[in-house]
Parts: C-alpha cells; structure tokens; sequence
C-alpha cells in the first residue's frame, strides 16, 4: 500500500488538472491560437471587455465570461461606449498550434492606444504605452489608425517563450478634448503577436511609410525653416527689422507644427496641446503683419488697430487654454470639457481674420506677387480656419468637413496631399516670391536714397566750405562734423566789395536731405542780399521772411557778424548759441529763430577787436554732446575750451559724445604790426 502512494498521488492530481484546468481556460473566454510563421499574428476577433478598474483583471485565473466582447481596432465610442474616460480592460486567452517552436522570443506589437495603457501578460506587467494614473503621461498628435513613431511600444513589447496565457490590456482614457476625434477610446489598432524579429520588421514597415506619406511635408518644413532662421539673422543684422521678425515667425511654424502635431508619440499630450494653440495664434498674428507689410496696408490705421486687437484676443484665448495643462484634470475629467470650450471657442473665427485683410487689399492696385500672395492666403487662411472649425464641432455635430479637408486629393511620390498641405505649400510659395519682390523694392528704394544723400552730401560740400577765404588781418579755422550723412549746421564766409567780410553759422532744425536743402535757400539768400545789406539784423530779418512757411513748424538759429579790416563788426543773433571772445560769452540781446514768425525783430551789436583776440563761434552739438552716462558736455566745458583751435574743441565734443551736427569756427585777430601793416 506504501509502495502504491505515489500513484495514486499521481493519479488523484491528473485528475484534478483534466477536471479543472479546462473550467478555468474556459472562464477566460475563447481561446485565439496563434498560428507563428516569419509574419506576424493579428489579434482581431472579439476581447473580453469591462469598464472601470481592478488590477486582480490581469490574472490569469481571473473568471471573465460575463464581461462584455468589443472588437480591437475599433474605438470603444463606436461599440456602445461613447464618451467613457478613465480605466477600462482589455482580456484575450492566447494559445499556439502545436508546430510552434518553443525557442521563439515572442513580442506585441501594440502600436497606439488611447490614450495610455499598461500590457499584462499571465499577471506579470510586461510593458505598456505612456502612464496612467496617478501620473499619467499620453502622447499629442495620435489618431484613430495611426501608430507611434516614438515609445517603447512601436519596438515591441516582450511576452517570452511562447505559452498559453492571458493578455490583459488595462486603458485609461484622458479627459475629453475640444478638438477630439468623432470615435475615440482603447484599442484604437489591432495588435499583433510575433517573433522578435517579426515585430521588428512591422515597426520597420511602420517607420518607412511614415516617412514615404511625409517626405513632401518634411521638405516643407526644411526649406521654410532655412528661410525662417535667414529671415531672422538679417532682421538682427538690420537693426531689428520687423517685417523679417514676423516673416521669421510665420515661416517658423511648420517645424513647429510638425513637432508637436505631425510625429505621432513625440510629445507629451500636455505638452503639445498646452503648446499648440499658442503656436497656431503666433504664426497668424506673424502672418497678419506680413500681410499687412506686403501688401501696403500699413497705412489704414483703423485696420492696423483693429489687427491688434484680434491678435490679442486671439492670443490671449490661445494662452489661457494652453495654460488648462498646469492642472490634473485625471480626477475630474469631465470638467475638462466646458473650459477647453470656454477658452477655444473664439479663436478659430480670429483665424479668419487674414481673410479680412486681404478683401482690403483687393480694392489696392496690385503687382502680381502680391496678387499671388493675395489669393494664396486667402485659400490658406479659409483651409486653416474651416479644418479648425470642422476638428471642434466633428465629435458633437458630426460635421464631414474635417475629414474633407484632411482628405487626400493626390498623391506625389508616395505622399497623399490634401487641401490644407496644398494650400498651405502655396502660401509658403507666395511668400517666399512676394518676400524676395518685396527685398528687392526695398533694395532699390535704398539705392534710390543712398544716391539722394550722395547727392545732398555733394550739394553741402558747396554749401559749407571746405577752404576757408583770406582775411587780411585775421587766422580762420572751421571743422564741421555732421551726425549723419547729411547734417543742418551750416556757416559761411563771404568777401564784399567794400573789403569787409560776412561770416555766418547756423543750425536747421531736423537733418537729413530736407536740412540740407533749407541750408541751401538759405545761402542762396545771404549771397543774394550780402552786398546790398549791411546790417546783420537787417539780414536776418530778410531770411527770416523767406523762410517763413516753407520750412512748415522747423525754425533754423543763426548768428551773423560782418568784419572790417580796422577790427570794428557788427553781430546779429536769431536764437543762436553766443559766441566766445577769449573764452568769455558775448552778450547779445535775444532773437527769435527764423522761420517762426513772420515780423521778428533782431537787433546789432558794434564790437571792437584787438590784436590777439580769439572769436569762436559753434553750434549746439558742442553743448548737447551727451557721454554714455547721460552726462552733457555743457555750457561750463565749452566755455573752458572757447581759447582752443575748431579742430581741438570738435574732438573733446565728439569723443564725449556726439549727439547732433558739430560746427566750430574760430577767428583769431593778428598782432597790431600785421593788423596795420
């Protein structure tokens, strides 16, 4: 009997297993046998199914046959479940056919989920997509029948040696969104079941069709990111140009786009949808402003106004959806949905705002760049703004126009194109054409005003001298330093018959070429009247009068002193700095800068020199030079300086700080045995 234990032992536990081993495969549902070649195995057919949450669903001895069946590869909004969120399972008995080599490393190829999910395999957690809760992390940019391109599950998730067992799949699905698909929720794609290298190979499929359907979209992205970047490096060189920092902008949206929206599994869901909106209202407004540039609309005010305020409504919208990402709406899932909508709903009717702004430029006179552009945008903007509008009404109205617009048309090399790649590529065409037409205007237009200033240069070198007269009697010196290429200082130094000589300095108001040509009616006028008046308060008031009205609300200062050879002149001011007579301000009585009022009245002052004078005469860029600091040079320094030579006192003056025109003049009375040789 002793001997007769073991078998019956034996006996008794081969029993048990034949009765009750089948009671608990069969409590699992029905069994799929994988038949494995060198392909792949899908999993189609129905899986058990259950809502809510219980991690004892990943055992295998888990009695699952009253769970509901759902079929794989379609959204469980579809299967009776419309609108769940949060966890649901996932179960499948899996077995093999008897020729099935017991060597083979086996994998999942479980390409997408939505929108996380962790895979059981006999109750031992073996892999999974993203997080879920407590922390949950899913992926921006998955749609029903896509497939990761980054995670670990696109490269397989490892089951072992085959053997029969249970797959448990446990999916949490995210909060709602806005712009959500009609059907969403769990298995969104069949998954397979294969040797290592068989799933492998899929992912390698996988990868290649991505990059054949995406080729066009990625020479997109890489040309209008070159332009973008070029676009952006000139603007810094030209000094901050905006019309490059908002081409710089526009053009730097399909990388953007591409990251965040076009490469399934590469972001974070948070990250990506808390980002896109931004994104998407910056490349409008960027796109808005180069309208605005390119096609010549700067000046409509009001329209410029009003583009502001739909930028920042639109903007402000953008960042305070985008900003529903900072909290965990894992919790409280449906109250996701009402701020989503609160803080969405009026951006996509902004999008349409470029629209606006080019039925505005319609009514202009346009070259056929513009035109182009013109059309382009509004095809683009229209594309944009409608595919934005079907995306958020297609889950709650279920509006076709979204997938119209998504719709392939054509294919080229391998890449379906739809009505929003084609558009947007024009557009970027339009773009790059009007831009480059645009810099080339802008080109010839600086050519133009460069000759114009060589031109004023040319014309000021004859207005102020670059030699001075002889002055019996007298040692002259003049430095005249302009601030830019044209400058309004301006002084002269005329003989007279009579042998006495009139010299004068002055300053316009303003610079640049309409200085320059105010200082050339100016002289024209004190060569015109020098020789018949020999007042130089009488003189003023004659220029005075000329120049009333024509130089419309500038005014010009000037100081003028008529010498004779015997040391005896007379000096009129209008408004103009004093000059110094051996270091010392001379007092002159006040007068008004010319051009102010028509009838100003400006009186003379008799002076005498004697041998070894010094007489300096400047304008207020010596006393206006301003040092890093915000120091002024002042009236206190120039006076310490008055006794030194034109060139020394408009080198202290520039190294300080040139502000404004520098213009000094110095006259120096000769000993008396020169003076009355």
């Amino acid at each position: 009997m002793r001997r007769n234990v073991p078998v019956i032992f034996v006996l008794l536990l081969s029993s048990a297993a034949a009765v009750f081993l089948p009671k608990l495969w069969a409590q699992s549902g029905p069994a799929f046998e994988v038949a494995l070649g060198q392909p792949a195995a899908p999993l189609d057919g129905p899986w058990q199914f259950h809502t809510g949450d219980n991690l004892a669903w990943a055992t295998p001895g888990f009695d699952d046959s009253s769970w509901q069946e759902l079929q794989a590869g379609v959204p469980w909004d579809a299967q009776g479940h419309w609108g769940y969120t949060g966890f649901a399972w996932y179960r499948r008995h899996i077995s093999f056919t008897p020729g099935t080599p017991r060597d083979l490393d086996l994998s999942l190829f479980l390409p997408t989920v939505d929108s996380a999910c962790e895979v059981y395999w006999n109750g031992r957690l073996v892999g999974g997509i993203g997080r879920v809760p407590p922390h949950p992390v899913w992926y921006q940019g998955l749609y029903p029948g896509e497939v990761m391109l980054v995670g670990k599950s696109v490269a397989g998730i490892p089951l072992g040696k085959p053997q029969p067992g249970i797959l448990a799949i446990r999916v949490w699905k995210a909060p709602t969104i806005l712009f959500a698909s009609a059907e969403e929720g769990g298995l969104m794609v069949v998954p397979e079941i294969g040797s290592a290298s068989a799933v492998a190979a899929l992912e390698t499929g996988v990868r290649f069709r991505w990059l054949q359907e995406n080729q066009f979209a990625l020479a997109v992205m890489f040309l209008s990111t070159v332009v973008s970047a070029f676009a952006l490096l000139m603007g810094l060189r030209n000094g901050g140009n905006t019309f490059l920092f908002w081409l710089s902008l526009a053009l730097a949206f399909p990388l953007e786009d591409f990251l965040l929206r076009q490469v399934p599994g590469l972001v974070p869901f948070r990250w990506g949808y808390g980002f896109i909106g931004e994104i998407i209202g910056i490349y409008d407004v960027a796109l808005w402003f180069v309208l605005i540039d390119l096609l010549g609309l700067k000046g409509n005010k009001r329209l410029v106004r009003w583009t502001i305020i739909v930028a920042a409504v639109e903007l402000a919208t953008d960042f305070l959806d985008g900003a529903l990402q900072l909290f965990d709406w894992s919790k409280t899932s449906h109250s996701f949905l009402p701020w989503d909508f609160a803080f969405t709903i009026l951006a996509p009717p902004a999008e349409f705002w470029g629209a606006v702004l080019v039925l505005f430029a319609l009514r202009r006179r346009l070259d056929a760049a513009r035109w182009m552009l013109a059309i382009c945008t509004l095809a683009a903007n229209l594309a944009q703004g409608l595919e934005d509008l079907g995306g958020m009404g297609a889950r709650w109205t279920h509006w076709t126009l979204f997938d119209s617009i998504e719709r392939p048309l054509f294919t080229l090399a391998g890449s379906p194109l739809n009505v929003k790649a084609i558009t947007s590529t024009l557009l970027l065409i339009a773009i790059l054409y009007a831009a480059w037409r645009y810099s080339v205007e802008q080109t010839q237009r600086q050519n133009a005003l460069e000759q114009e200033y060589r031109n004023a240069q040319e014309l000021q070198q004859l207005l102020v001298p670059e030699s001075l007269p002889a002055l019996p009697g007298y040692s002259m010196s003049s430095v005249y330093k302009p601030a830019m290429e044209v400058g309004g200082d301006f002084f002269q130094v005329i003989g007279l018959p009579t042998g006495e000589t009139l010299v004068v300095l002055g300053d316009v108001s303003g610079k640049g070429l309409k200085a320059a040509m105010t200082v050339s009616l100016i002289v024209g006028t004190l060569r015109a009247f020098a020789e018949t008046i020999n007042d130089p308060a009488a003189l003023l008031a004659v220029l005075n009068r000329r120049l009333h009205e024509r130089l419309r609300g500038g005014f010009c200062t000037c100081i003028t002193i008529r010498i004779n050879p015997d040391g005896t002149c007379l000096i009129a001011n209008a408004g103009h700095l004093p000059p110094y007579r051996n270091r010392q301000e001379i007092p002159l009585p006040p007068g008004l800068p010319l051009g102010i009022v028509p009838d100003a009245e400006y009186s003379s002052v008799s002076l005498q020199f004697v041998p070894g004078d010094t007489l300096t005469l400047l304008s207020d860029g010596v006393v206006e030079a301003r040092n890093a600091q915000g120091d002024l040079f002042g009236f206190d320094r120039t006076r310490e300086i008055s006794g030194k030579s034109a060139v020394e006192i408009a080198q202290a003056a520039q190294q300080f700080g040139q502000q404004d025109d520098i213009t000094v003049l110095t006259l120096h009375c000769a000993p008396a045995e020169v003076l009355h040789a």
